[in-house]
């Protein structure tokens, strides 16, 4: 999804793509969905836990990190790995830099143009890319 989908346009693509697959849309994956399509933050299995328990206390862990992979695997969200921090979860598959503070671990997205295609990336050097990463380091507003 890009960006500047309206959480209520994600919810209903991913609702829509999980039906399709033969998933139950459960009211804890509902839950994981509608927080991840308002929440532009990026966020970690841990702080997903925390904010779904506030409305639902029972849910698990490993019910967190289940629905995330199964988002991912059907294409819906992208994990953010880091050797530094927890792995974090972006809802925006698009191909978009993100600006990653290095003080409070916020990230960003930036829709700026990328450096270069994967189709330039083939044609230059006949190398399959299989996806990319562009980040910025830095400090935002509230760090600086």
């Amino acid at each position: 999804m890009k960006h500047s989908s309206t959480p209520r346009e994600i919810e209903t693509v991913m609702h829509k793509r999980l039906r399709e697959q033969g998933y139950k849309l459960t009211s804890q994956r509902l839950a994981i969905i509608r927080l991840l399509s308002k929440e532009m933050t990026h966020p970690g299995a841990a702080d997903i836990l925390k904010k779904i328990r506030k409305s639902l206390p029972q849910v698990s862990m490993s019910t967190v990190y289940y629905t995330l992979d199964v988002l991912k695997m059907e294409g819906l969200i992208q994990e953010l790995e880091f050797c530094d921090q927890d792995n974090r979860y972006d809802i925006n598959v698009s191909n978009h830099i993100n600006l990653i503070c290095k003080k409070c671990g916020r990230i960003e997205d930036f829709p700026g143009e990328l450096p270069y295609s994967y189709t330039q990336v083939r044609q230059k050097t006949d190398f399959q890319p299989q996806g990319m990463r562009y980040e910025y380091y830095g400090y935002c507003k509230e760090c600086r």
